[in-house]
Order: C-alpha cells, then structure tokens, then sequence
C-alpha cells in the first residue's frame, strides 16, 4: 500500500465514510487506539460503547474526527487492525481521485491573477499563495479553482465537508464546500434551499455554482471573513455594534421563514460576516421546506447539542421530531442573548445547558437593556405557540431608532381613542388593565404642569403626556432622552397595546 499522509489520510476518510462505516468490523479496537493516543476524550469512547449496534459504534467515531491529525490516526488504527479493507478502499480512492479534475497551465495562473477581483482582506496572503501554487486545479465543469491542501482551508464539518478558499473564472472570490458525494440528501436539502429565489438578500449567504467529480460535490459560496466565533474575539464591539449583528441575524431568519424554511441548526459558528460588516445566516444543509398549508416537518432530529429547542429535547430520541418555525425561534433567542451578552448561553454552561433547556430554566443576568430582556424572553417562551415570529422580532422596539420612536408617538398620540381620555373607550379601558405598572407615573415627573397634571394616572394618561411633550416641548422632550431612561417598559408596552387595540401604526 502506498504512504499515506495526513492530507491524503483526511481527504480519504471523508470520501470514503459510507464504506468505513458499513464494513469496519474492529470498531471498538480502532476507538480503543484513537483514545490511547488522545484523539477522542473518555467521554466519546463511552459514548461509542454504549451505541447499539456497530454502525451506529462507527458513526459515533466519525462524529469525533474533526481534524487532519485525528483521522490520520484513525487510518493507522484500520491500517493494524483491518489492512486488506484498507489497501481495498485506498486503491479504489486513488483510482478516482484522478477523475474530475485537472492542474491548470501557466498561461493560466497568469490570467487569474489578472481578472483576480480582491476584496478579501483577511484571505488575502491565501488567494496570494493560491494563485501561484503549482497543485491549484480547476474543478468539474472548469470554472472554478482551488487546492484541497491544509493551507487553504477555512473551515470543516464532523460529516466531512470541507471549506477551501477557491476563484472563479471571472476572478471572483469565493468559499468552496466540498461535500462527500454519499450524501447526496443533505447536498439535494442545502441545493433546494439556495436555489430557491425568495433567499437573496444581503443577510443570507449567496449561492454561486455547482460542480462536482467522482467522489464529492462541491457548492461555490460568496466568501466571508469571519463566523461570529471568530468576529467577537477579533473585534471590540460595543452595545450599538451587537445591536447591529443581532437585527441582521433575525432579518436573515424572517426571509427564511417567509420562504417557510426551517434553518434547524442556528449557532454562533452559522453566522458570518462579510468584509462589509454585512451579517448572514448561513449552512442549510439541515434546512427543510415546510409544504403548503403545513406547519410542521417531521425528520429525525437535528441541530447541534446547545442549539436545541425545548420540544426537541423533549421528543423522542431516536424517532421522528416535529419541527416548526418557532422551534428556530427559540434557538435564535439563545443566540440573540449569545451576542449580546459577548459569548454567555442563557441556559447555562455547557456541561447543564440541555438539562436547563429541558427545563426551562434560563438566566439573563447579563442583560441589563429592558427592551433587549423583552425580546429574549418572548423568543425563549418555553411554549411554541408562545414565542414571537421573526417579523415580530424584528420589529421589537429594541431596535428602534429616534426617529421611529417619535413617529410612534405621533401617530398613536393622535389616535382618537389616546386623545378622548376624559371619556376612555370600554375596550381601551379593559386593555389598560394589563399595565398597571404605569399607574402613578406622575409621581415621577418633576416639571408637571396643571393641564399635564389633569391626565389619567395610566398609561394612557403617559402616551398622551409623552406625546404632548414631544410636539409642544421638542427640547425638554430630547433632554430627557426620549423618556426613555425614565419609563424603560413604556415602549414595549404601548407598542403591545397597540397591536391589541388593532392601531397598525407601522402601516403607515
């Protein structure tokens, strides 16, 4: 058998998994090495142990080898324990790994570093080393280039998909997915859902191009500087800058669920940020399309450990699990606090966060913002049917600016039902009855005039005030900030009360 390295050893297992995982008959021997030589913790040789069956005993192997080094190891373990299975499969792979591909000429290196349109700044030195590397090949259909060397990767999965730097033709930067041809399900999944049209927009990752060989597909994706892992640790961001990524993060979302895509595998890790500072959703390979006039897709679960909804965790283990819009909710709530918290879990650390899901015990003891606090908690409503849609979020007045406050104000404040307070409508007054933490809210206005002093002492009564205070007195108004310091809860809760009373002020 000829010698194997780690590059080869990786780019092997991951195009051979299927076969592995079907016809290694020394599983415990093969996880007894890779523990030995630390390259799976205890945890995951008990794990592997208490699988049921030897398929599922290999797939929880698989599942461990994240890295070149590991699953060089593994190949040593297969290479002592099942040689003839292992020289049988390398000669296959080597026989199709010169299918499908071609290294490209001179002439052509030259006219790539020509068309070559810069725009990355963290790849940059990559494109630079790439583009003058003798092993750079076009792949499939002979518009994209890339080398699957170490150097050039920028990311990989436990199922073996890779992430490479790659050019198009045209000179286009890009990110290559290399994707084991096996599984053709996942690929078929993330294929519908970026082709679909209703998903272009600036917060979802651009689909390019497709191309394929005999051992992998691979998906041609607009290239991004960072996941937001990597972006909180390489830039200082203050609360406006979460801010930002947070409503680009839900924007993403609603345009997903406006299509009726479930993403189903919301993390840190499945956001990225581009060289604009623009932040996209991105990895729908677990995605599914919900069917005309259905609410639910029933698929084995899926998802990472963490990132889980509680009616996951609750469903069955190994049979089929109702998803829904609002499973994503809720997972995008833990997300949310993730980003504005700079990196804590609502549920806890990692060793107690499924337990605390389960459960339902979170904490927010990082969030000090009224109105972030608002939205998180009505995303992270243990009840489905209770949790906010996407549209919702994104309209959450935790995001509103100045200007939006004020147009709140001028049109609600002058909405017949806020202006007749000496004489309130039945349905406002019901309604009012819910927000009695706004009852003697004049005890806190220190400037009170006699007409101001006239007003009920509700909510009602402060809509008004707030808003005869910013038409009438524009500057004493601004000076306080909006009030905004004053009543933190006043928006959330006049913005509720609107939407009960059926005042559709953001129509207009």
């Amino acid at each position: 058998m000829q010698r194997m390295d780690d590059e080869f050893c990786a780019a092997f297992v991951d195009a051979m998994r299927e076969e592995l995982i079907q016809r290694v008959c020394s599983v415990m021997p093969v996880a007894d090495y890779l523990l030995q030589r630390k390259h799976i913790s205890r945890e995951t040789y008990e794990e592997i142990t208490a699988a049921s069956t030897r398929i599922k005993k290999m797939r929880e192997i698989y599942r461990s080898l994240n890295n070149k080094q590991s699953k060089a190891a593994f190949c040593e373990a297969l290479k002592q324990q099942e040689p003839y299975l292992l020289e049988e499969l390398d000669g296959h792979f080597r026989s199709s790994e010169s299918t499908g591909s071609s290294e490209v000429s001179s002439e052509t290196h030259q006219k790539l570093n020509e068309w070559w349109k810069k725009n990355s700044n963290k790849y940059r030195s990559k494109f630079e080393a790439l583009l003058k590397d003798p092993d750079l090949k076009t792949l499939g259909n002979g518009k994209l280039f890339t080398c699957e060397e170490n150097k050039y990767e920028i990311g990989s999965g436990a199922d073996g998909t890779c992430v490479y730097i790659g050019m198009r033709d045209d000179g286009t930067e890009v990110a290559v997915k290399r994707m084991i041809k096996n599984n053709h399900k996942q690929l078929k999944d993330e294929m519908t859902v970026l082709r679909d049209r209703k998903l272009e927009h600036k917060n979802i990752v651009k689909y390019i191009d497709f191309t394929e060989d005999k051992n992998f597909v691979y998906l041609c994706l607009q290239l991004c500087e960072y996941n937001f892992e990597e972006y909180k640790k390489t830039k200082e961001m203050d609360q406006d800058a979460l801010k930002k990524v947070t409503k680009e993060v839900l924007l993403g979302l609603k345009v997903l669920h406006d299509a009726g895509i479930i993403h189903r595998d919301i993390k840190p890790t499945n956001i990225l940020i581009d060289v604009d500072g623009n932040v996209k959703l991105a990895d729908f390979g677990l995605s599914r399309k919900i069917s005309q006039d259905a609410s639910t897709v029933h698929t084995t679960r899926a998802g990472t450990r963490g990132w889980e909804a509680t009616e996951i965790l609750n469903g069955n283990v190994d049979g089929p699990c109702g998803y829904k819009l609002s499973t994503d909710i809720q997972v995008a709530g833990m997300l949310v606090y993730y980003i504005l918290s700079g990196g804590d879990h609502p549920f806890g650390k990692q060793s107690e966060v499924e337990k605390n899901i389960h459960d339902g015990k979170y904490h927010l003891d990082e969030q000090t913002d009224v109105e972030a606090k608002d939205l998180i908690e009505k995303m992270l409503a243990p009840k489905p049917e209770e949790r906010m849609l996407a549209k919702e979020a994104v309209e959450h007045p935790y995001f509103w600016d100045d200007k939006r406050r004020d147009s709140f104000f001028r049109f609600i404040g002058d909405n017949e039902a806020v202006q007749k307070w000496k004489d309130t409508d039945p349905k406002l007054r019901e309604a009012l009855r819910k927000y009695g933490k706004f009852n003697e809210w004049k005890s806190k206005i220190t400037d009170l005039q006699d007409r101001e002093k006239k007003l009920p002492d509700d909510l009602h009564g402060l809509l008004r005030f707030l808003r005869n205070r910013l038409i009438h007195e524009k500057e004493k108004f601004n000076k306080n900030n909006m009030y905004k310091d004053l009543f933190p809860e006043f928006y959330i809760s006049a913005n509720q009360l609107a939407k009960e009373m059926g005042w559709n002020w953001e129509d207009k």
